[in-house]
């Protein structure tokens, strides 16, 4: 199993990168998240919208759902076949609320849905999730998967840290920021002491500018870490 880092960036623009996703390769491909620039980005890595079996969302916000319309929308001008969709409660009113103002594509879009809650066990195109209720300023979720977490938008706590060694986590605000409803790195140093391996995504500018400072940092605390650039691949 492989992941692919799509877009590793924010809801500004830091360096270009695209907003958040990523695939898992595997037997079969799921992609996470599909903030805005997903589509360029998965053309760049060698995929097509049509090549994705099931999407995973952690919360809507538009930073990691943001083409989620737009995927659906070309997977029906491609005949490709219906997506299975997971994600937490609201992706319904979500999708309702776009097709009110866009009523040209109801009854094309091919699409199942399926709303998770917390704890929930679910295996999108055969590969085992466990669903952990994130804090966040809305509804929002992460998934463990295979050993490895996906944070979403979160301040760090120990609960969600179970299980798991390695995570693809977010690292929104630098050193001494409010770790309210993300996190930083003395939130995250502190709470996830279970983590061996850090991906660090979804860094706002001041962090971005301090991330060699938060390497050391946390490397310091126990914890191996890097910073992954949009396409860039890690094999599990």
């Amino acid at each position: 199993m492989k992941i692919v880092f799509l877009g590793t960036g924010v809801a500004v623009n830091v360096e270009n990168r695209a907003q958040q996703s990523i695939l898992i390769d595997g037997e079969k491909i799921i992609m996470v998240d599909c903030g805005y620039g997903t589509m360029l980005r998965l053309g760049q890595a060698g995929y097509g919208v049509e090549d994705i079996d099931s999407m995973v969302i952690t919360h809507f916000h538009l930073d990691h759902c943001g083409e989620l319309m737009g995927l659906l929308k070309a997977r029906w001008l491609l005949n490709a076949g219906k997506l299975d969709i997971y994600a937490p409660h609201g992706c319904k009113s979500f999708i309702e609320s776009f097709l009110q103002s866009s009523p040209y594509l109801r009854g094309k879009l091919k699409y199942r849905l399926h709303e998770v809650s917390e704890g929930d066990v679910f295996t999108p195109s055969g590969l085992k999730f466990q669903a952990r209720k994130t804090v966040h300023s809305m509804e929002s979720l992460g998934y463990i998967v295979e050993d490895v977490l996906i944070s979403g938008d979160t301040s760090a706590f120990p609960e969600l840290y179970e299980d798991a060694e390695i995570a693809v986590h977010e690292m929104s605000l630098s050193f001494g920021g409010k770790a309210d409803f993300h996190t930083s790195p003395e939130n995250f140093a502190k709470n996830a002491q279970n983590i061996r391996k850090a991906h660090l995504v979804h860094l706002y500018p001041p962090a971005f500018s301090n991330r060699g400072e938060i390497k050391k940092y946390l490397e310091k605390k126990g914890i191996k870490v890097d910073f992954p650039e949009d396409l860039q691949i890690l094999e599990i």
